[in-house]
């Protein structure tokens, strides 16, 4: 931000120059019509003394015209390359005013108007952050810098995604599907993060949201995740398969689809054998701790 502030003072000083300049100019020209003045008073004087001593007999008429010439010959002399004064229609003071208003009203301008918060976040985006605290950090003030950015809520809601954080996440989610519109991935990443949310506990709500990403899209792969996950924990591991095994079938060859940690919780009857024998033995799932 520094350069920015240094050539922002570098363009008022060049605004101020146009200002201030006209103002020293006509100091200048003061001084000049001044002097003038004083010369024609000199003039004025010098006259009036020479018709004093013609009435007195003192000069003739022939001294009298010799002397009024001469100093008519000074005064010319003492006002050679004055130009004639021009009078400003704007008045002294206003470019005197003009000159501390300019830059009183536009820092205020700025300040009000501008994006000096957004310039210092392109900054910092543009260098790799040092923790996932950081990054957080820098999507929150990009968010709060520009709250109608649907790209800018979405990637924070996977940053508390993988901060453990499905309740801030469902927020950012639900925020960017209504600026997005209700396209089937958002609606599978707000239905995941509703559902941790809830302490893993299915709703009605997460089942309108599932239902409606799988509707637009049957292949959408966070919905088929999550109902694979919440079949097994409801026990109910065939539909389980079913889920996964569709989930599956929209992935690379040799790709292991990840989990969220904690989203499939073993509990006793989960580790039985017959039921860990329904599962499938090849590219299962498998969790990221």
């Amino acid at each position: 931000m520094i350069d920015f502030w240094l050539a922002a003072g570098l363009l008022l000083l060049v605004a101020l120059s146009f200002l201030l300049i006209p103002v020293l100019r006509e100091r200048r020209a003061q001084r000049e019509e001044d002097r003038t003045a004083l010369n024609v008073a000199l003039y004025q004087e010098r006259v009036a003394e020479l018709q004093t001593q013609q009435e007195e007999g003192v000069l003739n008429a022939a001294q009298m015209d010799t002397g009024r010439a001469e100093a008519a010959r000074e005064l010319l002399a003492d006002t050679e390359g004055v130009a004639a004064p021009r009078v400003s229609r704007l008045g002294k003071p206003w470019p005197l005013l003009a000159a501390i208003l300019v830059p009183v009203l536009g820092l205020g301008l700025y300040l009000h108007f501008g994006a000096s918060d957004k310039v210092e976040l392109t900054r910092e985006f543009a260098q790799a952050p040092q923790s996932m605290e950081e990054m957080t950090s820098r999507l929150e003030r990009a968010v709060a810098a520009q709250p109608d950015s649907a790209e800018g809520l979405y990637f924070l809601g996977r940053t508390y995604m993988a901060q453990d954080r499905p309740g801030d996440a469902a927020k950012m989610f639900e925020r960017t599907v209504a600026l997005a519109g209700r396209q089937p991935e958002l609606l599978g990443q707000w239905a995941q993060a509703q559902y941790f949310a809830d302490g893993k506990k299915w709703s009605d709500k997460v089942q309108a949201l599932t239902d409606e990403a799988l509707k637009a899209d049957p292949k959408e792969v966070t919905s088929l995740g999550l109902l694979g996950i919440a079949a097994f924990e409801g026990e109910r591991y065939q539909d389980a398969i079913d889920y996964w095994n569709r989930l599956l079938a929209q992935l690379p060859p040799k790709t292991i689809p990840v989990l969220p940690c904690k989203a499939v919780s073993p509990g006793p009857a989960r580790n039985s054998q017959p039921a860990a024998a329904k599962l499938p033995r090849r590219r299962s799932p498998r969790r990221h701790c």
